[in-house]
């Protein structure tokens, strides 16, 4: 077995055994530079899968990361697009924070209200993209709901009753009790609510 060569003083290459040459001075294989600092960005703080807000409150999709050099913080959209400033409408800090701004229902806009978004963070030596963001905006607006009667029902009969909610609001709503006039209210249980069943009583 050969033993590597040792002195009080490291040399630039220790020679082993596999006849491997193994750098330990400034200079690298084949030449170059190597500084054991650089590290690739990671994670500290990731967004989120899910964000629903409304559009008198906005957004706020936070996100940091460490390496070094420190990573540069970049929001792209799902098919790989730059996320960047929308005048009066997304904002990305400094700090790497995407601001999805407060703005009236005519400034809705698809491609930013309802989207996808992935938080880049980026150094010399290599990027990370973070989950995917599900962004959904919902623009505050009046709404009525109503009272359907399913099947025929007469007196003496058992009636079943539907809460009609508009279906642009269907997902953010849910019915949680009935009120039988003048005061007195009824939780039930079927379907989450929507439906309530009752006997129906025959006055002479």
């Amino acid at each position: 077995m050969k033993v590597p060569y040792v002195t009080s003083q490291p040399p630039d290459l220790l020679c082993t055994d596999h006849n491997l040459w193994l750098a330990l001075g400034a200079q690298g294989l084949g030449g170059g530079g190597f500084d054991a600092h650089l590290r690739g960005p990671s994670f500290l703080i990731e967004p989120a899968s899910r964000v629903e807000f409304s559009n008198s409150s906005g957004a706020w999709l936070d996100c940091a990361a460490t390496g070094s050099p420190p990573p540069n913080i970049d929001w792209s959209t799902a098919d790989g697009l730059p996320a960047g400033d929308v005048p009066e409408v997304r904002k990305l800090l400094k700090n790497g924070t995407l601001v999805l701004l407060p703005f009236p229902a005519a400034a809705y806009r698809q491609d930013v209200h309802s989207a996808t978004y992935r938080c880049v963070a980026s150094n010399s030596v290599g990027r990370v993209l973070s989950r995917d963001v599900q962004v959904r905006a919902v623009v505050a607006q009046a709404y009525k709901v109503e009272v359907e009667v399913i099947g025929a029902a007469s007196r003496g009969c058992t009636a079943v009753l539907r809460c009609v909610v508009p279906s642009f609001v269907r997902d953010l709503v849910k019915v949680v009790s009935w009120l039988q006039e003048p005061a007195f209210y009824i939780y039930p249980s079927l379907q989450g609510g929507e439906l309530l069943k009752f006997s129906c009583i025959q006055y002479e």
